[in-house]
């Protein structure tokens, strides 16, 4: 693969934030996580010409960060609309003034190039159970800026038992907005809860159980169900016939961002990685990740010291990782089989109710 057969980039420009969702990696590992940042001129660097930017999509998110906590995010998404890409911005809308949204608005509206996700669990009564530390407020402001703009936009909701009863005010809203409305399904929500500590004016602290249960539960969720037993099993060295005939069924089932979507993530340190659940895993050091790519060369996939074409063409992009899908691989990565077969069975489902 190169340049040309990359079709997505995932970009995670900063891990930093303002929210603490109980949800997130950046939560959950507060006392391993490093804030970095990259800025327009690395982004010039990593995206040089205009054919590695023409038509193809870049998505401002990650897992550590909120876009718009990167100070130049504004001008980043410019460069990559001048060379006709596309950019979706996922973000809480909690920072920045409505100043700031107003002229990200306009730009997408003179370009057609630029669409934000607003992702926003709730309405004023409850965003800000899951989305602590953010004031819906300031969100509403800039989501109103953004929209007078004539920005598009949508507007995503992850439905948990404490928010279902704001779904349609949310909805309603969104509509008076000119902003699409989608509900939001992830498989941790319906595989774990969470607990939110949020901070009262009178400087204590509430802690709040977060539910995802019966219908607002992942549809595929027996399916992840399934992959979990067939790992377990496996991992036990129970290799009979039937379990062989289940991993083949499995290994065909993959679909990988990179080898099969043509995508690929950007990470805020600049490194680069297939997805966003292998850099998860980095971040983390889950399955020992650190450990078993430890033979490679310090800064192998940093684009710092490497093109995207040349980290692309390093063995373990280019043939290891589809490989190592077997769990009989050495380099075999668990999160491969559980977030990405079954088509995707794992993944957020997002379902638009007026697209």
């Amino acid at each position: 693969m190169n340049i040309d057969s990359i079709k997505k980039i995932e970009l995670e420009i900063t891990s930093n934030c303002n929210a603490a969702c109980p949800g997130c990696a950046r939560t959950q590992n507060a006392d391993i996580l490093e804030l970095n940042s990259f800025g327009l001129e690395d982004l010039r660097r990593m995206f040089p010409a205009q054919n590695y930017i023409q038509g193809k999509e870049f998505k401002f998110c990650g897992v550590l960060g909120d876009p718009i906590a990167n100070k130049e995010c504004y001008e980043m998404v410019e460069y990559i609309v001048a060379n006709n890409g596309y950019v979706q911005i996922s973000t809480n809308g909690g920072l920045l003034p409505s100043s700031w949204w107003s002229k990200l608005g306009t730009l997408s509206k003179e370009t057609g190039l630029v669409d934000v996700n607003f992702c926003v669990d709730g309405h004023k009564e409850t965003n800000h159970i899951y989305r602590v530390n953010t004031l819906f407020s300031v969100i509403e402001k800039n989501m109103t800026a953004y929209s007078q703009a004539q920005g598009q936009a949508s507007w995503i909701y992850i439905v948990f038992d404490h928010n279902e009863h704001e779904l349609q005010l949310a909805q309603q809203h969104a509509e008076n907005l000119g902003f699409k409305f989608a509900t939001r399904t992830g498989m941790r929500n319906s595989y774990h809860n969470w607990i939110a500590e949020i901070r009262k004016k009178d400087k204590t602290k509430e802690q709040v159980v977060i539910t995802t249960t019966g219908n607002k539960e992942h549809s595929k969720k027996d399916l992840v169900q399934d992959l979990d037993k067939f790992i377990s099993t496996y991992n036990r060295g129970m290799f009979m016939i039937p379990i062989v005939d289940k991993k083949q069924e499995i290994l065909n089932s993959i679909t990988c961002k990179l080898v099969h979507e043509g995508e690929i993530f950007i990470a805020s340190n600049q490194t680069m990685w297939p997805c966003c659940f292998l850099w998860d895993s980095m971040f983390k050091n889950k399955e020992s990740i650190i450990e078993k790519l430890s033979e490679y060369s310090e800064g192998w996939n940093s684009l710092r010291d490497h093109s995207i074409d040349e980290v692309l063409a390093h063995p373990w992009f280019d043939h290891i990782l589809s490989e190592s899908w077997n769990p009989a691989h050495a380099k075999h990565f668990i999160r491969c089989i559980r977030t990405c077969a079954y088509n995707k069975a794992y993944q957020n489902e997002i379902n638009y109710v007026n697209k």
